[in-house]
């Protein structure tokens, strides 16, 4: 009854246009004193034919309806199930559904991939911030209790903790930028301040001469970037190696002739979990410091570039907008 109630409903402006035909019809029919029995026939032929014709594009009414009513609950499944109909209008609504369906395919499979690659991440995460933990009970274990040593294993708990919440904060929606005109000197310092424990341990000499560059960025995000860097300088450099940091009126350059890069990673440098053969040799590559790096310098429109050669060493290249620097 739902179905004939809604298919009558839709057509009642058609029924409503045949009954003034036909009353037009019986109306001149009688006007011209027509015989009754060519009227009574002629109306009983047209009413049998639109009696015929209604059962019909209801049949098929009904059908089309319970293909609808079928897909309502098995969309994702059987969409090349949608009824086929003459109605441009209706057409149009299957494109619409099938443009959506396909939008939401990509959405799902887009949230799928950022899903493993968290899941992925969270575990190389967890497996890396076991080491310092696990070397931390073994130094308490051991009784003698060298605290240099605990502050090495800490600083790189940290470091691990800090990665993990600006993955976090970078994937988030909601991610603020503060940009203001900072000096590079002054950040290039406090990071230095930061990993001088790491320097010293591995004897490393620092080329770094202060001096007054002001450029626009957002401090704590740019900050991040260029630890990053920095801390990959010395991880991968040999002791008593140079690091040296270079600072222009719009750039700052980071070299060290430590392992470098293998000339086939270097187009895959910034891909998210991607180590190349360093990572694997040394086994001490997250795969996503850089693939961070490079993302937040994108966002704050500043420009990466890393050169390097095997055995000689690193040069890293962050320039910023013309226009937004400033020297005092």
């Amino acid at each position: 009854m739902k179905v004939l109630h809604s298919y009558l409903k839709k057509n009642l402006k058609i029924y409503l246009l045949f009954c003034s035909f036909i009353i037009i019809f019986f109306t001149m029919f009688y006007l011209y004193d027509i015989p009754r029995e060519v009227l009574y026939y002629s109306g009983l032929l047209c009413f049998t034919l639109a009696i015929i014709v209604s059962v019909i594009d209801f049949n098929n009414y009904k059908k089309s309806f319970s293909a609808l009513h079928f897909l309502k609950d098995n969309l994702i499944n059987d969409l090349d199930k949608l009824p086929i109909s003459l109605d441009i209008r209706v057409q149009y609504y299957q494109k619409i559904i099938i443009r959506l369906f396909n939008e939401l395919e990509k959405t799902i499979e887009e949230n799928r991939e950022k899903q493993t690659q968290l899941i992925d991440y969270y575990s190389m995460w967890v497996h890396q911030i076991k080491t310092p933990i696990a070397a931390i009970h073994f130094i308490l274990d051991n009784g003698e209790h060298d605290n240099y040593m605990l502050e090495q294993e800490l600083f790189k708990i940290e470091c691990y903790v800090e990665m993990v919440l600006t993955y976090i904060r970078l994937g988030s929606e909601n991610t603020d930028y503060v940009f203001e005109k900072v000096e590079l000197s002054e950040i290039a310092r406090e990071i230095l301040k930061k990993y001088a424990s790491l320097f010293i341990n591995k004897k490393l000499t620092l080329n770094f001469v202060p001096q007054e560059t002001f450029v626009i960025t957002d401090k704590k995000w740019f900050s991040f970037a260029l630890e990053q860097i920095i801390s990959n300088a010395i991880k991968y450099t040999p002791r008593g190696s140079i690091v040296k940091i270079v600072l222009e009126e719009n750039k700052i350059t980071i070299t060290d002739n430590g392992i470098g890069i293998k000339e086939e990673d270097l187009p895959r440098i910034f891909e998210q979990g991607f180590t190349g053969f360093n990572g694997r040799y040394e086994k001490k590559s997250s795969g996503i410091g850089l693939y961070l790096c490079k993302k937040i310098l994108d966002n704050l429109e500043h420009t990466i570039k890393i050169t390097s050669k095997t055995g000689i060493g690193t040069t890293v290249e962050i320039e910023f907008p013309q226009n937004y620097n400033y020297r005092e």
